[in-house]
């Protein structure tokens, strides 16, 4: 158990996880696609009660949970000339009976869809490399107090395209720049309840969102080795 835990109830047990996973992977002519199912199972996980959080004897192993899904991945840096591109999927369903937890529900973090795709093209005469990210993931679970069931509730789906731009001057040497979400969606990440609901017996919330809408990163990459030719181009 995390050392905060333990720090109250140092007698807890250790958490246990028991993975069962079956991959395949096929390469051929900087090609890759690969495959992966798994199903999870822990058990001993710990619980205890939010309002007595400084009381030892709150505290025990009996929580449970499980997570199984399926991965997706293709890459393909042969069939477009000067261009590399991926794309990923993931599905996830999962559930834990832990922590504060007063049911077992899917935990806030987790999203039972995933999706992105990354394209990148490189333009010899510019020495220049273009690329593009969308990513996608279906909504968070959280906790709605207004419903009966604990986490029931999801937030709007989340989505994302991102722009950047590489030039090297010489070949250790690269100039860089990137901007998030393009688009200026609103992603919402949560939300925020409070404690006390007002006269009509709703609860007032807030939306738990990025600070800003997107993300302007410029940056100066220089590799230093002997040869001076390293780069860290695939790495952008």
């Amino acid at each position: 158990p995390p050392d905060q835990l333990l720090r109250v109830e140092p007698n807890l047990i250790a958490e246990k996880s028991t993975h069962f996973i079956v991959n395949y992977q096929w390469m051929k002519n900087n090609r890759t696609f690969r495959i992966e199912a798994y199903d999870k199972r822990y058990d001993d996980l710990v619980k205890y009660d939010p309002e007595l959080i400084f009381i030892p004897d709150s505290y025990n192993n009996f929580g449970k949970g499980y997570a199984r899904g399926v991965d997706l991945f293709y890459r393909d840096s042969k069939s477009i000339n000067n261009a590399d591109f991926w794309i990923s999927y993931s599905f996830l369903d999962t559930e834990r009976e832990y922590r504060d937890f007063p049911a077992q529900a899917a935990p806030t973090y987790t999203s039972r869809h995933n999706f992105s795709l990354v394209y990148k093209h490189f333009i010899t005469d510019l020495k220049s490399q273009l690329g593009a990210t969308y990513s996608f993931a279906s909504g968070r679970p959280y906790n709605d107090p207004t419903k009966e069931s604990f986490n029931n509730a999801r937030t709007p789906s989340f989505h994302d395209l991102s722009f950047n731009i590489s030039y090297l001057p010489r070949p250790n040497l690269i100039l860089y720049a990137s901007v998030s979400n393009v688009l200026g969606r609103d992603n919402i990440f949560g939300y925020q309840f409070r404690q006390i609901p007002g006269d009509d017996g709703n609860y007032e919330s807030r939306a738990l969102t990025l600070p800003a809408p997107r993300f302007l990163f410029l940056g100066i990459f220089l590799t230093l080795t002997d040869s001076g030719s390293a780069s860290q181009l695939p790495n952008l």
